[in-house]
């Protein structure tokens, strides 16, 4: 009878996930023993005779690659010396088969292999991958051959540099969409406040320099944006506001009706019916500087639409008081999400307008510098391998010496992180006939990640990139 406990059905899922000869795409929960897997794959791999170099991990975090490295540096040096009665089982369930002599031998001498190897084996974060890239065609990418990376210190100093510098330019005068952009930010940021908004846009420029890539500019995105909002392009909450106002977009005779009726009733309802009479008393001017106290006669002040907007001694009095203040409570509530949608469109173009300048500027310090932080060895990599006329090259090179990928917490991968990995494999793939020779085993690629644990805010991480790449390569 086959075993059907917990235990061995996992065993067994672990088993096929290890297997060197398949690509497998792994989605799986916390402590289901993701790490060892990897592991046991890199270690199954070596063991049907892949070479060490040939073989690129790629872990999220530094820790994570120590760890790896840490587990086969142990597992391979205790076989050295492991006896047959030992090291046997370990090698067939590694290897999914009864081994033979060789086997043993083999896995006896990978320690020593391991060592031998320049640079040691591949298991390394992203970002270290992309630095080694850069490091081998600094000039093919455009970048200064002798580009350094930004300490965390270095980087705050110079987004603090680049933050005043488009303050100070804003100030200044010849500069007037900054300064209108600032004007309009600072309403609604308080000031210390500020310089954390501009770091959150440093963290989202990929998303900043994607919008503003697809669409054009910042203009364009805007437009785009008032389209998806139902707004006209003059639609802004001054404009609004005022129209709202005139006498010309809702019955005046009816609500004054209403407001007489109000003022005969309760006394929540005659509180409203004063404040009802009053607004209509007033200018459009005053109306407009008013016009919030005036929503909330039909809108609470979570702004939720009241219930009950007026009571039974009102209604006596105009018995169609009910259907005169809900048409206007409708328009009153179209008008509170019109102006939402401006107050979003509007706040949005501001925060373009000083993210563009803002990440142009701390970009341009960088470059004097030639220094790069950990975004831009993602996005330089991708260029480069993405670069018409030189990726080819470049992938052809790397690609010689590369076999298998395996992707540690996979969910936490960006879009440009996950373009490097397309742009690899997508080589990887290329002409398979010709790596047979190469190699003992067909090239594969091994994720694994599980996308309930994804740190969604931190490093611009695209769970829904897992799902997407697991379709691409199935």
């Amino acid at each position: 009878m086959n075993d059907l406990s917990p235990v061995a059905i996992a065993t067994r899922q672990q088993g096929r996930a290890a297997d060197p000869a398949s690509s497998v795409w792994v989605s799986a929960s916390a402590g289901t023993g993701k790490t060892k897997v990897l592991t046991n794959r890199v270690l199954a791999l070596m063991l049907s005779g892949t070479a060490p170099h040939r073989i690129l991990c790629l872990t999220f975090t530094k820790a994570a690659a120590a760890e790896m490295a840490n587990r086969i540096a142990k597992t391979l040096s205790a076989w050295v010396i492991a006896p047959d009665e030992i090291l046997t089982p370990e090698v067939e369930r590694l290897l999914g088969r009864a081994s033979v002599t060789k086997d043993l031998t083999t896995a006896r001498r990978l320690f020593a292999r391991v060592l031998e190897t320049p640079g040691g084996m591949k298991i390394e974060t992203i970002h270290a991958f992309c630095q080694s890239i850069l490091r081998r065609f600094p000039l093919e990418a455009g970048l200064a051959p002798h580009f350094d990376l930004l300490t965390d210190q270095d980087a705050m100093d110079l987004l603090e540099t680049a933050r005043e510098t488009i303050i100070t330019r804003a100030h200044r005068g010849g500069a007037d969409d900054l300064a209108q952009a600032l004007a309009i930010i600072v309403r609604r940021v308080h000031e210390m406040r500020f310089p954390d908004l501009m770091t959150s846009v440093l963290f989202a420029r990929d998303k900043v320099t994607r919008v503003l890539e697809a669409h054009g500019g910042v203009e364009p995105a805007i437009s785009a944006l008032r389209q998806k909002l139902n707004l006209a392009e003059n639609d802004t909450p001054d404009t609004l506001q005022h129209a709202a106002c005139d006498d010309s977009t809702f019955n005046r005779i009816a609500l004054q009706i209403a407001a007489e009726a109000l003022s005969s009733g309760s006394p929540k309802d005659q509180e409203r019916g004063v404040v009802l009479s009053s607004w209509l008393e007033r200018n459009v001017e005053q109306r407009v500087e008013s016009f919030t106290e005036y929503a909330q006669i039909f809108f609470t002040t979570k702004w939720e639409l009241r219930k009950t907007l007026a009571y039974k001694a009102a209604i006596e009095t105009q018995p169609n008081i009910i259907e005169v203040l809900t048409i206007e409570a409708n328009r009153v509530g179209e008008i509170l999400d019109k102006l939402r949608a401006a107050e979003v469109a509007l706040a949005t173009e501001a925060l373009l307008v000083l993210g563009k300048a803002f990440l142009a500027e701390y970009q341009s310090r960088k470059a004097a510098f030639a220094r790069l932080d950990y975004d831009d060895l993602i996005h330089s990599t991708r260029a480069l391998l993405e670069l018409p006329g030189v990726a080819a090259w470049v992938l052809f090179k790397l690609d010689g010496g590369l076999d298998h990928l395996l992707i540690d917490e996979a969910q936490d991968t960006s879009p440009d992180q996950w373009a490097v990995v397309q742009a690899l494999t997508e080589e990887f793939f290329a002409g398979e006939g010709r790596h047979e020779t190469q190699s003992a085993l067909v090239r594969t690629v091994f994720a694994v990640g599980d996308r309930k644990q994804s740190i969604y805010s931190f490093q611009g991480a695209d769970p829904d990139g897992f799902d997407r790449m697991r379709k691409f390569f199935a």
